[in-house]
Formats: structure tokens, sequence, C-alpha cells
């Protein structure tokens, strides 16, 4: 018996270590996260159903807006955590998801502008699923810490 009771304070000690290493999740990053996912997923919805003609940047506008403000509810809730993380192994995760928010916004207003300045290009749809599939690796880092 004492055996056993010594493999399940290892056990326990071996598990509870894992939370020192991740911040705690936070529900209102990761729904934010996954609202600009939606709003990107309707670009690519609406240049599917404009198709065969170009959609015009007003018909998205709204989406990307709405995207990006979600990054930015998004960053400004995460970018709070290595803060008062500072000094403790999880701020260094906590920032690794920061960093990634910020790819995140910045690949949304590359698109964006590129879309306002040129127009819809032939492989639009392309490039707006490369921007959601960046903005996916931060939502997928939040949703890992549940």
């Amino acid at each position: 018996m004492p055996k056993l009771h010594g493999l399940l304070l290892i056990l326990t000690i071996s598990l509870g270590g894992c939370s020192v290493f991740a911040p705690a999740y936070n529900e209102a990053v990761y729904s934010k996260l996954d609202g600009a996912h939606s709003s990107l997923t309707k670009i690519e919805t609406t240049l599917e159903t404009k198709a065969p003609q170009r959609a015009r940047y007003r018909d998205v506008e709204p989406y990307y807006i709405e995207a990006l403000a979600m990054v930015k509810d998004a960053s400004d809730i995460a970018g709070q955590r290595p803060a008062y993380l500072r000094g403790k192994p999880s701020a260094h995760a906590a920032q690794l998801l920061v960093n990634n928010i910020e790819r995140c916004r910045q690949s949304i207003e590359i698109s964006r502008a590129a879309f306002e300045e040129n127009g819809q290009q032939a492989n639009e749809a392309d490039n707006v699923s490369i921007v959601r599939n960046t903005c996916g690796i931060a939502k997928t880092m939040e949703g890992s810490l549940k």
C-alpha cells in the first residue's frame, strides 16, 4: 500500500506541475479568436458566392473589420497575462500566444490592405484561407489550455 500512495503522490505532482508551464485558459480570448475565424470564413464564403464574378472590397470590408476587432480584443486580454505571470515559467508560453495573436492581426491587415488596393485576385480565397489558418494557430494554442 505505501508504494501505491507514493505512486499517486508522484502522479499528482507530475500532473500539477504542467500547469506551472502554461497560463490558465481564458474563455474570452478563445471566443474572440473563434469570432475572428468566423469572420474570415465569411470572407471566403463571400468570394465563393460571387464567383465567377469578383467580389468588391466593400463586399468583404465589414468582415475584415470584424476580424480585426476580435483579434484586437483577444490581444488586449491575452497581452495582460505575461505581465502578471512575470517570473513564472508560464509567462513564456503566455508571450508566445500573444506573439501568435499579433501574427494573426498582421496577416489579416496585410490581406485586407492588398484586397482594398488590388481588388480580388484569382487566388484570393486561398490567401484568405492561409490567413484563417495563421489565426487558427493562436486559437488552437488558447484552446489547448483548457
